[in-house]
């Protein structure tokens, strides 16, 4: 089997001590896709971590398609940003939870040139928001194993064309 470290997008994050306790970290069912179930370290003091992390990587890539979880503050966003560069590219899926963020706020940032899909949460997990976000089918995912839930998720999020406001990180802090 494949091991992440032969995933270009993951053998840094890798070797820098990122992936925290995954509950997935290597192939997908999908041909050629690596993926990655747990945590991300930010490397930022205190310790900040996306939590409830999914992240994809496909044929080889150097940068993820793929990347979904939770932050407890909007102000994380730019430590995210700075821990994944250059892991990330312009024509990625990147959706981030935030917990402090107003029930009807969703946005979309830009950081570089990379736009970030900027939700809320509360109360319920990531991998529920998906399911809801994407318009999965919550009976058939119960059925599968990590590796095929990611590929779900990962392929819905990829579909995805739904657009937010379009607005700065330093407009976001201001409606905060």
């Amino acid at each position: 089997m494949t091991d992440t470290l032969e995933s270009p997008a993951f053998q840094r994050l890798e070797t820098e001590g990122r992936l925290q306790k995954p509950a997935l970290k290597g192939p997908t069912r999908q041909p050629g896709r690596f993926g990655f179930r747990g945590e991300i370290a930010l490397g930022t003091e205190p310790a900040v971590m996306l939590k409830e992390a999914f992240a994809a990587a496909d044929n080889g890539e150097a940068t993820l398609s793929f990347l979904a979880g939770s932050l407890p503050s909007f102000k994380d966003l730019p430590a995210l940003i700075a821990a994944l560069v250059p892991n990330i590219k312009a024509g990625g899926k990147y959706f981030i939870h935030v917990s402090d963020l107003g029930r009807a706020s969703r946005y979309q940032i830009e950081f570089d040139g990379v736009p970030v899909y900027v939700l809320p949460i509360d109360d319920t997990s990531v991998y529920n928001e998906l399911i809801d976000f994407l318009y999965l089918d919550k009976m058939k995912m119960k059925k599968m194993d990590t590796a095929e839930k990611l590929d779900t998720i990962v392929d819905g999020a990829l579909k995805y064309t739904q657009t937010y406001e379009v607005i700065s990180y330093e407009e976001g802090l201001k409606r905060l």
